[in-house]
């Protein structure tokens, strides 16, 4: 066939038959119309239609100067007609062994990142006698929401319902990263190369890790938290009403994005947002903030529709709202009423480890404010 531009056929059969049929199957005329159509060459030789192209197929190709990959800036291969017509549609694009080439690149640049992080992890040591409360206790809660059988690794977060592993998904990735530079969890070498991104950036929810700590120790972890002399240790600690603390103030913020999120309003909560529910978590329960959160959110769903602000300007006024509501209940010594929890946001393992397990409540952290709760629990074990 002739150069340039046009058609360029190549056999990949040494068999004369299968070259012919071949040859008639990609034959033109001057007008670059097929001279014969795959009816007339199956009735020539002797062959069904339909399985015509494929036979073609695995003995010959044809491609044209003028479409290549843009990597490799080899021709396509062409194998059959209908390929053939639609062939400007390969223009500017990349032909699969080169596709093939990238992605193996990729996952062998991922593979790289897994292991030097482990081994950077694993030659770090880890002093047993220096883990902290707060560690002791997020480990605790990650192993009972997420632990294998074996109590040796943790699955991906993103196997799990929200609020496995804490109340918040934001909390989840903080707990993670916690224990991860506390050296008590190792990146997992059969983590998923989809949990990392284009830049190196590693997903936690998608990631397994291994625990940095052996049976023995993991299990002495876990009957600690049943001696009474640990516990009672552990409930006069700061840093465990500091836990608490943040705990109930994860509830909130998730009850308030997901109400945010139900009436499509848009709004990252900040520190502005984090300082008002802390100060009304410090008369009240979670369950009675939740009053206040569904009041404000819906208020500000109904101020939109009403026409009057956009969707931004109604999701800000909700923090706003939730304060002046707060200083209402204050100064009227309002009984605020309580909500039930919401069925997508049920109770947490880091929330059954502390007010269940240490303090001993049926979900209190949730129920009951926690200035009460904690000077409950305190002169009870006194």
């Amino acid at each position: 066939m002739t150069s340039g531009a046009y058609m360029q056929l190549k056999m990949l059969t040494d068999d004369k038959l299968c070259a012919l049929i071949c040859e008639d199957y990609w034959r033109q005329n001057e007008d670059g119309k097929f001279t014969l159509t795959v009816q007339e060459i199956a009735n020539k030789y002797e062959m069904k239609p339909h399985i015509l192209s494929s036979f073609v197929r695995q003995h010959a190709y044809v491609w044209l100067t003028t479409i290549f990959c843009i990597r490799c800036e080899q021709p396509f291969r062409l194998g059959s007609r209908l390929q053939y017509q639609e062939r400007n549609r390969y223009r500017r694009q990349v032909c699969n062994s080169c596709i093939t080439t990238e992605h193996q690149a990729v996952a062998d640049m991922k593979k790289t990142i897994l292991v030097e992080m482990r081994q950077s992890a694993e030659n770090r040591e880890l002093d047993l006698k220096s883990i902290d409360l707060k560690s002791s206790i997020y480990l605790l809660a990650a192993i009972q929401a997420l632990g294998d059988e074996h109590l040796s690794r943790l699955e991906p977060l993103s196997d799990y319902p929200a609020c496995t592993l804490s109340p918040d998904t934001a909390y989840d990735h903080k707990v993670l990263r916690y224990l991860i530079d506390n050296h008590l969890l190792l990146i997992g070498l059969n983590t998923s190369l989809e949990a990392i991104d284009s830049e190196g950036q590693i997903n936690f929810e998608m990631s397994t890790f291994d625990i940095a700590l052996d049976q023995n120790q993991i299990t002495k972890l876990i009957n600690d938290f049943t001696d009474a002399s640990t516990v009672y240790n552990i409930k006069h600690n700061i840093d465990f009403i500091d836990l608490c603390s943040e705990i109930q103030l994860n509830e909130c913020l998730a009850f308030l994005k997901a109400m945010l999120a139900e009436h499509q309003l848009t709004f990252v909560p900040g520190e502005k947002t984090k300082q008002v529910m802390s100060r009304c978590l410090e008369k009240l329960s979670p369950t009675q903030v939740y009053n206040f959160i569904w009041r404000a959110v819906t208020n500000a769903a109904a101020y939109y529709m009403r026409g009057s602000v956009s969707k931004r300007q109604a999701a800000n006024s909700v923090v706003g709202s939730i304060s002046r509501y707060m200083e209402q209940s204050l100064a009227n010594d309002w009984d605020v009423k309580t909500f039930k929890r919401n069925y997508n946001l049920p109770q947490s393992s880091l929330s059954r480890i502390v007010f269940n397990t240490v303090l001993g409540t049926d979900d209190g952290g949730f129920k009951q404010p926690l200035h009460e709760l904690i000077q409950q629990k305190i002169l009870l074990s006194i």
